[in-house]
């Protein structure tokens, strides 16, 4: 039934109570206008198609469909969109006995709603739905769904204040005001704690990043997965707050002096009370990686007409259709959550990305970029206060969780048999092994000769292997040798000796420096224990003691 067709049902009783009528339109929180003539309610939400359909839940009594709107259009003056279309969903599903579309519902309980449907007094109302309601309760507790309670709870709070003539008990919503109810779970502590759900750990970060370096893929839509990737990597916001991004706000702040660039990302905020969005933002530094990433993104954006529409960042090929005619159709170039987070799970999958800890695909999410970040940054010894603003909410109590978890992330403990183990996992070495022979016979020109001294301590050299660079190398030799494409390591070298000498270091870093400075050098440790691994297969089939 439409916002009309109620207003015809109940008009008699409506007006015997000289209750407002059910409106065709509402301006919400942000000031933008919102049509509610159809039965289908489009919400202005930027980032999403969010809807809901009256159609599909015309099977109620007309006055609880009155004081659901009713209580509706209220919300959406002081919440979100996406918050009031979530309380709509979870307070019809309640008292429909289904926690979610494809739930089939408590058969009791549907039964009992459709007899309240056949209600038409208020005084008859008033019973049976005090007894519905405490038969939703029982199946929500049942289901172990009892975060609908706080919800429904509030829905009949606000009719029972606002329009008790209508059947609502005010005496019923204070002992529901006053029912224990345990605590919220948290689902973020328990994803936290879950190994598949919960932040990468630093080996799984580690293989990330190589393969967001090693991606070159031209075709438009592996760029922006990229973008995806490594912006929830590197800045840990929501996917709204990516979808929101425009080029313009990516910019050089000394733009027009003489001086290196300084490029700044201002990322809109999308938690901040009172204020729509795009009105806010944090500025984030951009790093030269990432800066490229962008760049080519944007590269991609000018073959796309925009026309009169703002240009967004992540940027649909052609308008979207559902935002015309809503508040937001000014964001009908812009990606949607959903298409965000499939870029993030594509990047995953078309780069057959192999966690090193488990031995299988990487099950890559934007909550989990997330949580990587935020616990990062707790390692780092950034405060409460700072996070917060990071992560974008607006206090500290969601980021407490993430200080319970300090220090058990981090791989504390790493031998040689660990590095040994997850060395040909990590996949870091990318040279080619050759023989000392060919060095004998002057295909290696002296300074290309690479020796290894020690890490913390001195060791006696051992020449570990040849630079394949034809100029000069801008790294930081021997220790970046592993990681360069252009190492050619011997394979009668000693590389054993090097793993032994750099877990030392790392030992001995940790130990005057802390966990966060000794795990800088892993990368270079998992990468010779790869090459230690690559000789020793190499001697087997040769017949040769490596």
């Amino acid at each position: 039934m439409t916002n009309g067709e109620i207003n015809c049902a109940i008009e008699t009783l409506l007006s015997r109570h000289r209750l407002a009528l059910l409106p065709n339109h509402v301006i919400d929180r942000d000031g933008r206008r919102m049509d509610m003539t159809s039965a289908r309610w489009k919400f202005n939400v930027p980032t999403a198609h969010a809807t809901f359909d009256w159609a599909k839940h015309s099977d109620g009594n007309v006055i609880v469909g009155y004081a659901v709107r009713r209580w509706a259009a209220m919300l959406l003056t002081q919440q979100s969109g996406t918050s009031v279309v979530n309380a709509l969903k979870t307070v019809v599903g309640a008292l429909r006995g289904r926690t979610c579309d494809a739930d089939t519902g408590d058969g009791a309980l549907r039964q009992h709603w459709e007899l309240l449907s056949s209600i038409e007094h208020a005084d008859d109302l008033q019973d049976a739905l005090r007894r519905h309601l405490m038969k939703s309760i029982q199946v929500l507790r049942a289901r172990k769904a009892m975060d609908g309670f706080y919800l429904l709870r509030s829905w009949y709070l606000w009719s029972a204040e606002m329009l008790e003539c209508l059947g609502f008990d005010e005496e019923f919503a204070l002992d529901l005001d006053d029912t224990p109810v345990a605590a919220r779970y948290s689902r973020l502590a328990v994803e936290l704690e879950d190994e598949e759900c919960g932040p990468l750990w630093d080996t799984e970060v580690t293989v990330l990043r190589r393969a967001l370096a090693e991606d070159r893929s031209p075709a438009r839509s592996h760029v922006m997965q990229r973008a995806a990737v490594a912006l929830s990597l590197a800045y840990g916001r929501n996917p709204s707050n990516f979808c929101l991004l425009r080029e313009t706000d990516l910019s050089n702040r000394l733009a027009g002096f003489n001086v290196p660039p300084q490029w700044v990302l201002s990322i809109p905020r999308i938690k901040k009370r009172g204020q729509r969005v795009r009105q806010q933002f944090v500025e984030e530094r951009v790093s030269d990686e990432l800066l490229v990433m962008l760049q080519d993104l944007l590269a991609m954006n000018q073959g796309i007409d925009c026309g009169g529409y703002p240009r967004p960042l992540f940027m649909r090929a052609d308008a979207d259709a559902w935002r015309a005619g809503t508040g937001v159709d000014e964001y009908a170039y812009h990606m949607t959550v959903k298409e965000f987070l499939w870029l993030i799970r594509k990047f995953a999958t078309r780069m057959a990305i192999v966690s090193p800890r488990t031995a299988a695909e990487l099950r890559l999410s934007s909550r989990r970029l997330r949580y990587t970040f935020a616990t990062t940054m707790v390692e780092l010894g950034v405060s409460k206060t700072v996070l917060a603003t990071m992560l974008d909410h607006s206090d500290t109590q969601h980021v407490r969780v993430y200080y319970a978890l300090k220090g058990r992330r981090l791989t504390r403990i790493l031998d040689q048999a660990a590095a040994i183990r997850l060395g040909p996992l990590m996949k870091l070495f990318k040279g080619t092994p050759i023989g000392t022979s060919q060095a004998e016979t002057g295909k290696v020109s002296p300074d290309k000769k690479i020796r290894f001294v020690g890490d913390m301590n001195a060791v006696p050299p051992v020449e570990i292997g040849a630079c394949g660079q034809p100029r000069s190398c801008s790294l930081d030799p021997p220790f970046s040798c592993y990681l360069c494409p252009k190492f050619q390591p011997y394979v009668e070298a000693d590389h054993q000796a090097v793993l032994v000498e750099l877990i030392r270091g790392r030992e001995a870093r940790r130990s005057r420096l802390g966990m966060r400075l000794s795990v800088q050098m892993d990368d270079v440790i998992y990468a010779v224990a790869e090459v230690v691994q690559l000789v020793a297969g190499y001697g087997k089939r040769n017949g040769k003691q490596t």
